[in-house]
């Protein structure tokens, strides 16, 4: 049992790209991304992918869980990272506030207008339920306060459309989120490193081995050696894979991850339902 002070982190989704199903994917799991992060005043979510959908019925379900004020913290808008909002039930609830936070866009209606297109007829039917999200625009580099207590930095990651990470510290703890990256860009590797540096917690992509990643460059993704190379150089604690490959059955993402291990200990391939008391 997790004291109040303990900051809780948790997978809710770790596939990358598209959901994946299964009888070879139950382990990992096929929900694309989305991961939680509460404390006893309230919860952070980073991404709203598919994953979602579970995370919201189970808030659903336990009045102790449910948080009135959520922050959501959008790496970016690919369409496996937002693809679970219309399904977040806490959204259709009265009492719920949730915040939607980008650093992709200079203003509030910008971001609105691009999520709303999403959203729309004929990809999407209406979601009428905008009047009780707000959605916040965030600056590369300048701390938010969060509703858990806190703040989040977000900044930049090298991947198609723009994406950023975020770096959230509260209560002493800390988790660096720097997925959907494409190791390889010296300047933004060397932020990245710097944003995470003395993380609790590095969440980094993990999406191809080393022979797939030499004819899919300009893709977005990295291999685990390229988020250990990192998370050693910015001396994080634990580092967490994830944005798993789609096609990437159970025994070939443990076989990765027992490789990992034996360069690091301190190296864990993201399961859904995987929690962290930092």
């Amino acid at each position: 049992m997790s004291d109040a002070a303990d900051i809780v982190f948790k997978v809710w989704g770790a596939r990358g790209s598209i959901f994946s199903g299964g009888a070879d994917k139950t382990e990992f799991g096929g929900d694309t991304t989305c991961f939680s992060l509460a404390s006893g005043a309230g919860m952070t979510i980073i991404d709203a992918g598919s994953g979602l959908r579970a995370m919201g019925e189970a808030l659903s379900r336990s009045a102790v869980g449910t948080a009135p004020e959520i922050d959501l913290l959008l790496t970016h808008l690919h369409f496996d990272h937002i693809c679970g909002l219309p399904f977040f039930e806490p959204t259709f609830c009265d009492n719920t506030i949730l915040r939607i936070w980008s650093a992709a866009f200079e203003r509030d209606e910008d971001f609105r207008e691009t999520l709303a297109r999403v959203m729309s007829p004929p990809i999407f039917p209406g979601f009428r339920h905008w009047d009780s999200v707000r959605l916040c625009t965030a600056l590369p580099g300048i701390a938010i306060p969060l509703a858990m207590g806190g703040m989040a930095v977000p900044f930049p990651l090298n991947h198609p459309d723009g994406a950023f990470g975020w770096r959230i510290d509260c209560g002493g703890k800390s988790v660096t989120i720097a997925s959907d990256h494409e190791s390889g860009n010296a300047g933004i590797d060397a932020r990245i490193v710097e944003a995470a540096r003395e993380t609790d917690l590095l969440v980094c992509d993990a999406t191809y081995t080393d022979e797939e990643i030499a004819c899919r460059g300009g893709w977005g993704h990295s291999t685990w050696r390229q988020g250990v190379d990192m998370g050693e150089a910015a001396g994080a604690r634990h580092m967490l894979m994830t944005h798993h490959d789609p096609r990437r059955a159970d025994g070939e993402i443990e076989r990765m991850e027992n490789d990992a291990r034996t360069r690091n200990g301190a190296v864990t391939f993201a399961r859904t339902g995987w929690t962290r008391i930092l």
